[in-house]
Parts: structure tokens; sequence; C-alpha cells
């Protein structure tokens, strides 16, 4: 009886990790699948989702994501984006500010930047170098500029007020773009949907 149960359990185990992600010569593998070619598609890694192409992988959820580049290992963070390019790989972002980091060592890039895979580790060119066998990649997310008017400023109501027969709209107004990945997710323009009508609407 206890011995039946070992092989259940190894296999509860392995159905529940994520399925490991590998830069190889003729694309990307997800799992036991190779990706090839140029055009972007779906998949997942365990549970979370990611964009795969046969050059390029990011993840399309909050978690990091562990790829592989052979020898070397990048934990790549949200909203990040890991390519290859003709002479090595390229990080880039949707024009936010990133960290590169390994051993204590922090290199900070704007949206992007290239890299090759050395004997000592990762050379960034003019950014520097990190030594070592993995580094992780985040969005400096604290670097992304916050809607600059204070919500109790600004009124945006389910009616249009009217004073002495002058019918007036109120509309915020913002310093970045509230539907910008780094500023949607915690927006005041989120956070205010629920609460705007057609007939406020722009």
């Amino acid at each position: 009886m206890k011995l039946t149960l070992i092989p259940a359990l190894l296999l509860a185990a392995f159905a529940g990790s994520p399925a490991a992600i590998r830069f190889e010569a003729d694309g990307v593998r997800v799992g036991s699948e190779l990706v090839t070619g140029a055009a972007v598609s779906l998949k997942e890694s365990g549970a979370t989702p990611l964009l795969v192409s046969g050059g390029a992988v990011e993840s399309l959820s909050g978690e990091s994501l562990a790829v592989s580049l052979g020898a070397a290992q990048v934990d790549l963070g949200a909203g990040l984006r890991l390519s290859r390019t003709a002479d090595g790989f390229r990080l880039s972002t949707h024009g936010m500010a990133f960290k590169v980091e390994a051993s204590g060592k922090v290199l900070d890039a704007a949206h992007e930047v290239s890299f090759k895979v050395t004997e000592k580790g990762f050379d960034f060119g003019a950014l520097g170098a990190l030594e070592g066998t993995s580094f992780a990649a985040r969005v400096a997310a604290g670097l992304a500029p916050a809607v600059a008017a204070d919500p109790q400023e600004v009124k945006i109501s389910a009616e249009k007020d009217t004073r002495q027969g002058v019918r007036r709209t109120f509309r915020r107004l913002y310093s970045v773009d509230p539907l910008n990945t780094a500023n949607a997710a915690g927006s005041v323009a989120v956070r205010q949907i629920g609460r705007v009508s057609p007939d406020a609407a722009p």
C-alpha cells in the first residue's frame, strides 16, 4: 500500500510544477513543446500565461518566470520581454525602467538593454557586467509616475451639473497615460469606471 502511494505522490508533484522555459538553437521550448518562427502565440507554463515566439518570451502574469539560456538562467519579472539577438539577448519593457541584479550588484536600465552570456557571467555593454550563472530582471515600478491630481480635487459624477442653465462637464486630467501598464491597475481611472455613465463620458 505504501509503495503504491509514492508514485502517485510523485506524479501529482510533477503535474503541479511549471513547465521549463528554455532558449534552444531552433526556438523556445515551453515544457515539451518547441515554439519556432516569428509568430507570437499564447502559451502556459504551469498556471502562468506567457507570449512566446521562436525568439522571444514574455510573462503575462505578476509572477516571475525562470528562463534557461543553456548554462545560464534569467529570472524574468512581469512586464519584461526576453528576446534573442544575432549575438546575444535583449531585455525590454513597454517603456518602463527596470533593474538587473546578481550577487548583490544592481544595474539600472532604461526600457531596453542587450547582453551576452560570458564565461564569468553576463556582459551588458556600457551598462556594466554581472557575475554568476543567473540574474534577476525586475521592472522598477517605483520610478513610474503616478496620477498628478489628488482624487479629491477633481470631481467625476454620473450626472452633468448645471448652473444657471449652463451645463458643465468635469473631466480628470492626467500627466501620464492612465491605461499604461504601469499605471492602469492601481490608477484612479480604473477605480472610477463604475461611477461613469454614458452621459458623463467625454
